[in-house]
């Protein structure tokens, strides 16, 4: 139960419990060491009054020796300035003697201080009472018996300050040692307290991660079985609703769904797999017998196709020879009218002929009359090209003089200006001059070459004027013939339109058979080629269909192959 309670705790509470306790057990030896601290305090105050009291016992034994100076100084030199001076000096050694008094904690130390204070006390009321008396009173001998009597007290005493200070420093050593042993004794607990603290504390947080780790190397173990598919293993047991409890219950839920999709996908596979075979199987029956069908229909197309071919041929045959019946007798009427129409237009191409024969011998006078302008156009043409030859040259020799003039001009200086004026006038008119004269010489040129080629061509016309007046004559005899020839053709078109008209009627009656053969086979090969069409189609599909069902079966059977890898 108790584990149960403590599973149910979060791994930050379990950490955060671990810290406190550690803190805690740095809280108690803290406190163990601030116990000895303080005992070290304590011991440190005492040993720190040993040495006060030591110093003065040291002060307290000056001035004592101070007093028995005094006394010396009086004996020798009585003044009354060396009684006030004693009176001080005894006053500040009773401060002394009245402050450290109480700090004589043993009897040895009373002891020996009351003998100190007892004789210190004689001593006084011998310098008071007896010395001070005798001096005033200058009785030597007497005063002299209370100088050796006052003397006396001064080694005893300061032996008797020496032991109590003996005595003193070696309490105060003794303490010392104590004090020493104490915080010895504190360092070694610190340094204890403070190990215990760690030790406990790592203990403490061993535990915990060692409970945390072995129930996550538990629960990465198990999914670790997991991801290389082994599903038939145990369930975490962890009861508890810390990060570890929910993690696990987590694994627990993925194992549980896992063990049931894959048992879910391995039976699917297996079905698909069967059903992926089963339509292989079909689909292959099917487009076996759609391909011997489809063999059938396309035989029967091919000769569904010829029969419709050879209607089609055959109407064609018989419509073309029908229209060329037609057509013949349509034109035999047509032959007789012509050839009464022919026999009068040779008639009127005769005495047309005989009118171009005289029509073209005028046309031939006047091309001879043409040809010899042309030709005299050509000589004329000539000369003007010597006129502009010889007008060019003076325009040269006028730029040439021009330009002479000029550099005159620009010897003679201030009075040649005008004249070179004039002379670059008629420079540039010479310049102007010799351009036109170029352009005159170019269309004189043109001129010649086109006159030239007129020439030439109308030389051509000439020729074919004569060849064709020639023609005309041989032209008037062949009509004469034809005439006759075509007189003999009327006769026989009589004959051949009668055989005509009985052929026409025939061929008429079997066009009109023809055509609704040609229309039922091309009906037949249509009806075929569509239903081979759709046997086509119905292949491909079963093609498609086929390849689906194997590319089925094979992803059903990777999946199968990567379902066996998981173990239920």
């Amino acid at each position: 139960m108790t584990a149960l309670r403590w599973r149910n705790f979060r791994i930050s509470f379990k950490y955060g419990i671990a810290f406190f306790a550690t803190i805690v057990f740095f809280v108690i030896a803290s406190c163990f060491v601030t116990i000895s601290l303080f005992q070290i305090k304590d011991a440190l105050s005492t040993i720190d009054l040993t040495a006060e009291r030591s110093i003065d016992l040291t002060h307290m034994t000056s001035l004592f020796r101070e007093k028995q100076l005094i006394i010396m100084d009086y004996s020798n030199f009585p003044r009354e300035s060396l009684i006030d001076e004693y009176t001080l000096v005894e006053k500040e050694y009773s401060d002394i003697e009245a402050r450290i008094e109480p700090k004589m904690d043993t009897d040895d130390l009373m002891f020996l201080f009351d003998r100190v204070k007892k004789n210190n006390e004689e001593m006084d009321n011998i310098f008071i009472n007896t010395l001070v008396p005798y001096m005033q009173e200058n009785n030597r001998d007497a005063a002299l018996d209370a100088i050796v009597k006052a003397s006396s007290f001064r080694i005893p005493t300061v032996q008797l300050f020496k032991d109590i200070k003996a005595e003193v420093d070696k309490l105060r050593e003794l303490k010392m040692q104590s004090a020493y042993r104490d915080i010895e004794n504190s360092i070694r607990m610190l340094l204890i307290s403070v190990i215990l603290a760690i030790a406990l504390g790592s203990i403490i947080v061993y535990i915990i991660s060692r409970s945390i780790s072995g129930n996550l190397n538990r629960v990465v173990s198990l999914a670790d079985k997991i991801s290389v598919g082994e599903l038939n293993v145990e369930p975490l047991k962890y009861n508890g609703r810390d990060e570890i409890g929910r993690l696990s219950g987590s694994i627990n839920k993925m194992l549980y769904k896992l063990q049931e999709m894959i048992g879910e996908i391995t039976e699917s596979s297996c079905k698909v797999d069967e059903e992926s075979k089963s339509l292989m199987e079909i689909a292959s029956e099917v487009q076996q017998r759609s391909g011997q069908i489809a063999a059938t229909m396309e035989e029967m197309s091919a000769g569904a196709e010829e029969q419709a071919s050879s209607a089609s041929e055959i109407a064609n045959s018989i419509f073309n020879f029908t229209d060329l019946i037609d057509n013949a007798n349509t034109n035999k009427e047509a032959l007789q009218v012509s050839s009464e129409d022919i026999s009068a237009v040779i008639a009127e191409g005769s005495e047309q002929m005989e009118a171009s024969i005289e029509t073209m011998n005028h046309v031939n006078e006047i091309l001879k009359g043409t040809v010899s302008n042309v030709k005299q156009l050509e000589n004329n043409s000539e000369k003007i090209s010597v006129l502009v030859h010889i007008i060019n040259d003076i325009a040269e020799q006028t730029n040439l003089l021009a330009l002479n003039a000029a550099i005159e001009a620009a010897r003679a200086g201030e009075v040649g200006k005008g004249f070179a004026v004039v002379a670059d006038e008629i420079g540039k008119l010479a310049e102007q001059v010799a351009k036109s004269v170029k352009e005159i010489k170019d269309i004189v040129t043109g001129i010649q070459v086109e006159s030239k080629s007129m020439a030439d061509s109308l030389e051509k016309g000439y020729q074919s004027v004569q060849e064709g007046t020639t023609g005309i004559k041989s032209a008037g005899e062949v009509f004469v013939r034809i005439n006759t020839e075509i007189n003999t053709m009327a006769e026989r078109i009589k004959n051949v339109a009668m055989n005509l008209d009985e052929i026409s009627q025939n061929s008429k009656k079997i066009n009109t058979a023809a055509d609704q053969i040609a229309a039922i086979s091309e009906e037949n090969s249509a009806g075929i080629q569509e239903t081979v069409a759709s046997i086509e189609e119905e292949n491909s599909s079963m093609e498609i269909i086929t390849e689906n069902a194997n590319s089925l079966a094979n992803s059903a059977q990777l999946l199968k192959q990567l379902v066996g890898q998981f173990k239920i």
